[in-house]
């Protein structure tokens, strides 16, 4: 195989304007999948009998179903649902003029969610719990505790998965292509049909990918070492 090195140099920068959708797409659907998360998490660590059996069917059909599919679902029937509710609550909106790309910050966020709530689930477990009474007794509110003292720990435990779950979902951003999002892998398919040069197009989103996760990994591991994240050395 003959690669045209002058077509990825030409290449690259184009593929690497569309980073910024790559990364909007990563940042919000995480922060999305954190909040609501460590929510589940919360609420299957507490046991909380009818919220905690809906969240394990929740996750038990997300994990048993590949996010291709999920994607495929959402956007297809996601605006038909949406209809159908508006119509009952009498709400005038066109669901169809929605941009694709809110369809996909919820697609992304499906998977994570659970992926989330398990790592932040097994970071409270391993919280003494005598800590939590010990909070309680001293004057602070279940809320202090909480914020101050528990979620501190758990984050703290679960931190290391908590970046290579962000990792993968920077790499399952490229999945958002298939609801018309055109980011880095998608722009790169674009490009590559226009002159047949596929290969050429995809070597340019690998040399991305590598850079844009290995800074991920360096500042994941640069807060995993700050006291920002070790703050339970203070509790």
């Amino acid at each position: 195989m003959n690669v045209d090195w002058k077509f990825v140099i030409e290449a690259f920068p184009q593929v690497l304007a569309y980073l910024p959708v790559t990364i909007e797409l990563t940042v919000v659907a995480m922060t999305i999948s954190l909040i609501i998360g460590t929510i589940f998490a919360y609420i299957n660590f507490k046991k909380v009998k009818v919220a905690s059996q809906i969240i394990r069917t929740y996750m038990s059909l997300i994990r048993g179903t590949p996010i291709v599919l999920q994607i495929f679902v959402i956007f297809h029937f996601g605006p038909y649902l949406l209809t159908e509710m508006f119509q009952k609550l009498n709400i005038q909106a066109d669901v169809y003029s929605i941009k694709p790309i809110y369809y996909a910050f919820l697609a992304l966020s499906l998977s994570t969610t659970v992926s989330i709530a398990e790592a932040v689930r097994a970071g409270l477990e391993s919280i003494d719990k005598g800590q939590f009474e010990s909070g309680l007794s001293v004057g602070m509110t279940e809320g202090q505790v909480l914020f101050n003292v528990v979620f501190p720990q758990a984050f703290t435990t679960a931190w290391p998965v908590l970046g290579n779950i962000l990792v993968g979902l920077i790499k399952s951003s490229s999945l958002a292509f298939m609801l018309s999002v055109v980011e880095i892998t998608g722009y790169a398919r674009i490009l590559g049909g226009g002159v047949l040069r596929y290969f050429e197009s995809y070597i340019c989103v690998f040399f991305i990918y590598i850079v844009v996760i290995k800074i991920t990994e360096l500042i994941m591991k640069k807060l995993e070492e700050t006291k920002l994240v070790y703050r339970r050395r203070q509790c």
